[in-house]
């Protein structure tokens, strides 16, 4: 798929907030590229469609999950988790972008995993410090990408936060988030 087709399709599909959103993750994912030598044309493909199922409704993503054979837990899940496989799943099987990074990237945006490829790492990274992000912590997250120049680490440290905040909230966190957490924990330095 073409750049220019790819926004236009999200574009059309996602409100504007959301759209900006997802240019500002494709950009920062660019920007990443660049330093740590991934794909710049998969990670921008991976961070303008990210969040294309953002807004389906959540028995249509649950249709997705069992019909495509996804990881029968995400059943378990409400749209915050689910929009990523689901996303990958129409990239994949309704617009013809069938290159495994791109999908991987899009598939564990939501929840990361341990061993992502680097394409992989970039747009879990990007979506979390895009620069209208602010959620506590996200400055110290952008000093670890771009000045320490350690991704393992800001995977480890966004992760942590995520998992943190989850349980604060007394919420499940979904296996391949702790097995990201715990992977990245030991690969970090």
């Amino acid at each position: 798929m073409k750049h220019k087709a790819a926004i236009t399709l999200v574009k059309d599909k996602l409100p504007e907030k959301r759209y900006k959103h997802s240019k500002r993750v494709a950009e920062t994912a660019i920007e990443m590229a660049r330093i740590y030598g991934g794909d710049a044309n998969k990670c921008f493909l991976a961070g303008i469609l990210h969040d294309f199922s953002k807004y389906d409704e959540l028995g249509e993503m649950y249709q997705y999950v069992t019909n495509y054979k996804l990881d029968p837990e995400l059943l378990s899940f409400k749209a915050e988790v689910l929009h990523g496989p689901v996303a990958a799943v129409k990239m994949r099987e309704e617009h013809g972008i069938l290159d495994e990074e791109i999908y991987q990237a899009i598939m564990n945006h939501t929840t990361g995993r341990s061993h992502m490829s680097l394409n992989e790492k970039i747009i879990y990274v990007a979506d979390y410090i895009e620069p209208k992000r602010s959620q506590p912590g996200v400055d110290q997250i952008r000093d670890i990408v771009f000045e320490e120049k350690n991704l393992d680490l800001a995977i480890y440290e966004i992760t942590k936060a995520n998992v943190l905040h989850l349980v604060s909230k007394d919420r499940a966190v979904y296996h391949r988030t702790v097995e990201c957490l715990n992977y990245y924990n030991m690969v970090k330095e």
